[in-house]
Parts: structure tokens; C-alpha cells; sequence
């Protein structure tokens, strides 16, 4: 089997490191390129000066580039250094140099007192904007449970899952799909349900709303057995929102990724990153992959 092409982003950070770990724990013995983006020299500056600071930055970029790929090599993967040239915005330059790869990962930090910024500034404009699978990595520990495939029996939740059944051969998988009782989390529907002369009707339609919810499921887990995953199904009725079901139900399967499928790029995908993809990167607690389709 072919080994997994990886691009982690890597800038010397805490959270650059948790990637590589949680990387080299879901892809093992995978092909990684560690990649380093430099800041762009300062304008202004005068010749002379601008010589020696262009070569400093390509230094330290290099240098931090060879210890990115040393973690890289001591935690497993088949790692190479490599420096973007330099660009503004960061997410733009790791776009480029990830060209070829299945999955760029990074992590949900980056360096220094800006940490919460970054994920604003780089790790979501990837989601907005990346046509590859993207893997966000927050600030834990690498966990052993199955990989979670949310899936609401759309094309893009099926691709998802296509494209990552090949990518987590091996791993134990749980197809989750979340619907919502009408009746149950409503004050009409609980309302409708206590009139006696509605409560059969109710209970008959509550069972097939359950029923059909539970037909998409089986649907997403023919779909992740023919990807090759050794997968079953869960049904989850919750009136909190996807994101909001999905996070802990992996939390309580100390699931070692949650892979969610996202539609188009730019601002065509805004709205779902919102309820879903962004909801889970910023608060799963695990590593998210992102597949758009």
C-alpha cells in the first residue's frame, strides 16, 4: 500500500510539535513534508542591510525547517525539510508548497503571545480556503479510540468518507449521524405529544423520523465498509446542533480523529464552517479532519 502524503505546516511552536505527533499517530510511517513559511523581508530597508537580514531569515528558516523534520523522523514519518518562499498571508504560502499532498495538518497554535490569533489567521483561512483534506490539530495528546465519520447522507459526507477510508486503513471506525426529534426539543412538539387525542400520531411519526434517521446512518456505514474501514453506526437525536453532538459523543470514544466533509471554498463555505467544520476545530478537543469536496 501506498504511504500517505503529508505537508505540516511547522513554525517551532507547541502546538506545531502536537501536529507532528498527531500526525505520525493517525498516518503512521507516512511521507512528510515539514514546511516552513518565512516572513518577507522588510521593505525599505537599504540594499546593504536588506542582504543581511534576507540571509539571516533563510537561515533560521532553515534551520527551524531541519528541526521540524528531525521531530518529524524521530516520531515515525518519512520526513524532508522544506522552506516555502517567503509569503503573506502564511496560509497562502502552505497552500502552495502542500500542492501534491493528501492531507496538510497543523495545529491549532501557533509561536509566541499570538497563539489564539493564529487559528484565526492561518488554521481558518485553510478551512475557508484549502482543496485539500485538512487536519487541525488542538492541544492534546494523541488518543487510541476509533476515527468518527459524521455523515447527514449528502454527497459531500459520503466523499468524505471515501477519501478517508484509504487514509485511516486500519483504524476502527464509528459512522455517526445526528438528527433531531421535532418533538422532543421543541416546546410545540412536547406540547402536541401531551394532548391525548395527538399523543398516538405523535408517537407514530417521532418513530419514523427515528427510523429514517437511522437508515441515513446505515447508509454512511455501506459507505465507510466499501472505503475499507472496519466501521459500525451510531444515531444521535440531539436539539443542540451537530458540532455540539458530535464533540463529546467523540470525547466519550476517546475518538483519534473526526473527519467532516465541507462544501466548496472562499466564502461559498462560510455558513457550514460556522455550524459545523469551525465549531469542531475550535472545540472537539481532538484532531479534525476536514475534507472538502
Amino acid at each position: 500500500m501506498a504511504r500517505v502524503q503529508l505537508t505540516i505546516a511547522y513554525d517551532g511552536s507547541d502546538g506545531a510539535a502536537r501536529a507532528i505527533a498527531a500526525a505520525a499517530h493517525l498516518f503512521p510511517g507516512a511521507a512528510a513534508r515539514v514546511v516552513v513559511v518565512p516572513d518577507p523581508t522588510p521593505s525599505g530597508v537599504a540594499p546593504d542591510a536588506l542582504a543581511r537580514i534576507t540571509t539571516a531569515i533563510e537561515q533560521a528558516a532553515s534551520a527551524l525547517a531541519e528541526a521540524g523534520r528531525e521531530a518529524a523522523a524521530a516520531a515515525g514519518l518519512d520526513a524532508e525539510a522544506v522552506v516555502a518562499p517567503p509569503r503573506k498571508p502564511v496560509w497562502a504560502g502552505l497552500l502552495d508548497a502542500a500542492a501534491g499532498s493528501e492531507v496538510l495538518v497543523c495545529g491549532s497554535r501557533g509561536r509566541g503571545g499570538f497563539a489564539r490569533a493564529m487559528l484565526g489567521s492561518t488554521s481558518a483561512s485553510l478551512l475557508h480556503h484549502t482543496t485539500l483534506p485538512l487536519m487541525i490539530v488542538p492541544d492534546v495528546a494523541p488518543q487510541d479510540g476509533p476515527a468518527v465519520l459524521t455523515y447527514d447522507g449528502s454527497d459531500v459526507a459520503g466523499n468524505a468518507i471515501g477519501v478517508a477510508g484509504p487514509l485511516l486503513s486500519g483504524r476502527p471506525a464509528v459512522v455517526v449521524h445526528v438528527w433531531e426529534s421535532p418533538y422532543r426539543h421543541s416546546l410545540t412538539g412536547r406540547a402536541l405529544a401531551h394532548v391525548s387525542e395527538l399523543e398516538g400520531m405523535v408517537e407514530g411519526l417521532e418513530a419514523s423520523i427515528a427510523d429514517a434517521a437511522a437508515e441515513v446512518t446505515e447508509s454512511g456505514v455501506s459507505l465507510a465498509r466499501f472505503a475499507g474501514l472496519d466501521v459500525r453506526g451510531e444515531t444521535v437525536d440531539s436539539g443542540e446542533g451537530v458540532w455540539r453532538a458530535v464533540a463529546p459523543f467523540a470525547a466519550e470514544l476517546d475518538a483519534a480523529v473526526i473527519v467532516i466533509g465541507a462544501r466548496g471554498i472562499g466564502g461559498a463555505r462560510s455558513a457550514l464552517l460556522g455550524s459545523v467544520s469551525s465549531g469542531l476545530a475550535h472545540n472537539a478537543e481532538r484532531p479534525v479532519l476536514v475534507v472538502p469536496s
